[in-house]
């Protein structure tokens, strides 16, 4: 086993995604690690999208988090603690434009909402104890697969409607 690249230990790792998660106004972290193959994958939702970045160039997948968590920062703190953007429209064009090559693409689970029995959590892909602002980041990076003007087709929409109307509905 290689040597750890980074000294930070998980829950130090949490913590920073936690904060830099608050700090970029996303919402849904997911944070997923293969302890064989050394991936590491963060999900997270912001102003509607929703983003991948996965780390797989350490041999430790607490290493791939942790660049993972670098490559996020300093992206973002080049758009906004630099000055490089005056306004929040556009810090929201910008980080839209550099982190473009981390949208997610849709996956299978995102595709296949089901007959619709499922909770809405699950339809969603969020925690059932998710905040008002990240069930509606799901929402909006849902129905840009999702919807009939994009392609979608109408019955599974209603499926996303259904479980987004619960959800704001548990929300409140």
């Amino acid at each position: 086993m290689t040597r750890q690249r980074f000294t930070a230990t998980p829950t130090r790792t949490a913590h920073n995604f936690q904060t830099l998660m608050t700090t970029l106004k996303a919402t849904s972290l997911k944070i997923e690690q293969d302890m064989m193959s050394g991936h590491a994958k963060v999900v997270f939702d912001r102003n509607g999208r929703r983003y991948i970045v996965e780390g797989t160039h350490f041999e430790r997948a607490d290493d791939n988090l942790r660049a993972c968590y670098h490559t996020i920062r300093i992206l973002y703190k080049v758009l906004a603690e630099l000055g490089v953007v005056t306004n929040d429209r556009l810090l929201d064009e910008t980080f839209d434009k550099i982190f473009g090559g981390f949208l997610a693409t849709p996956d299978d689970a995102a595709l296949q909402l089901g007959d619709g029995r499922a909770p809405w959590w699950i339809v969603l892909g969020i925690q059932r104890d998710a905040s008002r602002e990240a069930i509606k980041n799901a929402w909006r990076a849902l129905v840009a697969v999702h919807h009939p003007d994009k392609g979608g087709n109408p019955e599974e929409f209603l499926v996303l409607r259904r479980a987004y109307d619960e959800a704001i509905k548990q929300a409140n």
